[in-house]
């Protein structure tokens, strides 16, 4: 029986969006009652993911939650809806991470219409995606994902935006095409849809099999900062300035790893299986890469896109490992994850502004100049590069351990990885308290406002908590 829990998830904000969309073009109320269209509509979701969880038992595994909908007869076709704790966590963290943006993002903004209504969008269709429990629904948000992206890199990309969407364009029509002949080529075999979590009782063979997964982890890979596609993305993230832009697209690459997580772990056949220390060596090879470029390049935003693709890839290898046990670690790891990405956005984002005001394009010591965001931006470095107060800390930690135990080479590349990463973020950090540099210890108005201080120590105290109890939420 439908409670349609799921459905409402997914409809929310295209509803939120739709609304936006609808608003008047008058300069003098449009903009705020977008973004307080905006704020409404994920508080009303977060409300009922917290709900949703409270019908679960948090301590079992597996799907506990399923809806199902027709679709069309011919071929017979139901979508099927579903969610465990681990895609419901994941939930939680995106739209409690935007719901922080939402009140933190500058009203200001160009288009502002444009803007949130590509978010909302963006983030119902993410939402989808994840709650998506067959295949052809699981392609359908897969796909539909590109479209808020492509709005928010040609309205608010620099001047090279044109080769990006080119890039980007290539890579994940190739991607979607091929994940499409896959599908379909499953759906003609059973002669049905298929639910995701009966996908490893296909029985294919010869060339058929090989075709149809390593489509299916190409889809996947192309949507992940793994060589030779890390450049598209690297590319993209260093076009955005528009914080809640560039936080929409680091949430690409989580596309491409939960479909890993879906698919990988007890469902791929052992022959493709064989595989995967070929995957997880690209992952730590590009991990390095990128640590290394992050470490070198000058742009804070640039460092903090490095930081975010080397955890992508950490845990994309953990999904690999032959052990089915880090799930879990896994989502404690990106509910922190994605919350300390999204503050780091908006205070770099914030930094910059205030260089422009301040004419210090160099930026050493400019964190002297607003005590606040020296602080906020401190304790979320510390928090990103693993401080033992959340769960990036134990959960990594369990995540790295199992590297370890899989190639003792494989973790020294992953721990040197990590190490580097965090000295880049660590010097930039350094470079900017440094009062060396700085002429007065404060100038006013450059500091952070106090809505959006007060949303940050929100955060952490949320990190916090989850150190303890991950799911301290669930009542």
């Amino acid at each position: 029986m439908n409670n349609y829990l799921l459905l409402l998830q997914i409809l929310i904000p295209l509803l939120g969006a739709m609304f936006v969309l609808g608003a008047k073009n008058d300069k003098n109320y449009a903009t705020d009652n977008v973004y307080y269209v905006a704020v409404w509509t994920l508080l009303i979701n977060n409300l009922l993911i917290l709900y949703t969880f409270s019908k679960m038992d948090v301590g079992k595994t597996g799907i506990q939650i399923v809806e199902k909908y027709p679709w069309f007869n011919l071929p017979v076709a139901d979508i099927f809806l579903g969610a465990d704790t681990f895609s419901l966590l994941l939930l939680f963290g995106i739209n409690l991470s935007f719901f922080a943006a939402e009140l933190c993002v500058d009203h200001k903004t160009d288009r502002p219409k444009t803007l949130i209504a590509a978010e909302l969008l963006f983030i119902g269709l993410l939402n989808g995606y994840l709650v998506a429990a067959d295949i052809i629904s699981f392609y359908v948000f897969f796909t539909a994902l590109i479209a808020p992206l492509i709005i928010l890199i040609s309205t608010y990309g620099s001047l090279r935006k044109r080769n990006v969407l080119i890039r980007f364009s290539i890579y994940n029509i190739i991607g979607v095409m091929l994940l499409f002949v896959a599908i379909m080529l499953i759906c003609a075999h059973k002669k049905a849809n298929v639910p995701l979590n009966t996908i490893g009782n296909i029985n294919l063979s010869g060339t058929i099999e090989y075709f149809v997964w390593f489509s299916i982890l190409f889809a996947f890979i192309s949507r992940l900062p793994v060589w030779p596609f890390h450049h598209w993305i690297s590319s993209m993230s260093s076009t955005l300035r528009n914080p809640l832009v560039f936080v929409v697209g680091n949430l690409i690459p989580l596309v491409g790893l939960y479909g890993f997580i879906r698919f990988w772990p007890n469902t791929v056949p052992e022959s493709i299986a064989e595989y995967a220390k070929v995957f997880e060596g690209a992952c730590i090879l590009t991990m390095l890469f990128l640590s290394l470029v992050g470490l070198s390049h000058k742009d804070l935003r640039y460092k903090l896109f490095a930081y975010a693709s080397v955890y992508y890839l950490l845990f994309l290898t953990g999904v690999f490992l032959p052990t089915g046990v880090l799930k879990n670690n896994i989502g404690y790891s990106l509910f922190s994850y994605i919350m300390i990405v999204t503050v780091l956005s908006f205070l770099i984002n914030h930094i910059e502004t205030q260089k422009k005001k301040l004419n210090l394009y160099a930026g050493g010591g400019i964190l002297c100049y607003m005590p606040r965001t020296s602080k906020c931006l401190s304790l979320f470095v510390l928090a990103g590069i693993g401080l033992p107060v959340t769960p990036l800390f134990w959960n990594n930690f369990i995540i790295i351990s199992e590297i370890f135990n899989y190639s003792l080479i494989f973790g020294v590349l992953v721990m040197l990885s990590l190490f580097i990463v965090a000295l880049s973020l660590l010097e930039e950090l350094y470079r900017m308290k440094d009062k060396s540099y700085a002429e007065s210890s404060c100038v006013l108005g450059v500091d952070l406002p106090n809505l959006n201080f007060t949303v940050y120590i929100g955060c952490l105290l949320i990190l916090f908590f989850s150190f303890f109890k991950p799911l301290w939420f669930v009542f």
